[in-house]
C-alpha cells in the first residue's frame, strides 16, 4: 500500500479543506471589519454547508463506482439534509 489517498478520499478532502479556508476567510475577515454581520453570515453559511457538500461528492463517487447499496444510503442523508433546509426555511421565528 502506497499511502497516497483514493481519488474520492482525496475529493472530499479537497472539499472540506475548501469549505473550511473560505468560512475561515470570511469570519476573520468580519471580525477584523468591526463585527460585519453580512461577512460572518457568510462565513457561518459555508461553514453549515461545508458538510453538506461533502454528502453530495461522496455520494456522486459511490454512483461513479456503481456501489449501490451506498449509493441509496448517501441519496436517502441527502434527501433527509435537503428537508431539514427545506422546513428550516419554511419556519419563521414568532416573537
Amino acid at each position: 500500500m502506497s499511502g497516497k489517498p483514493f481519488p474520492l478520499e482525496r475529493a472530499v478532502g479537497v472539499v472540506l479543506t475548501a469549505g473550511l479556508m473560505v468560512s475561515s476567510g470570511f469570519l476573520i475577515a468580519g471580525l477584523l471589519l468591526g463585527g460585519r454581520l453580512d461577512l460572518l453570515r457568510w462565513g457561518t453559511l459555508f461553514l453549515m454547508m461545508t458538510p453538506v457538500l461533502r454528502v453530495v461528492v461522496v455520494t456522486v463517487g459511490l454512483i461513479r463506482r456503481r456501489d449501490w447499496l451506498f449509493s441509496l444510503i448517501s441519496l436517502w442523508i441527502l434527501g433527509v439534509l435537503a428537508s431539514t433546509l427545506l422546513v428550516a426555511a419554511h419556519l419563521k421565528l414568532r416573537p
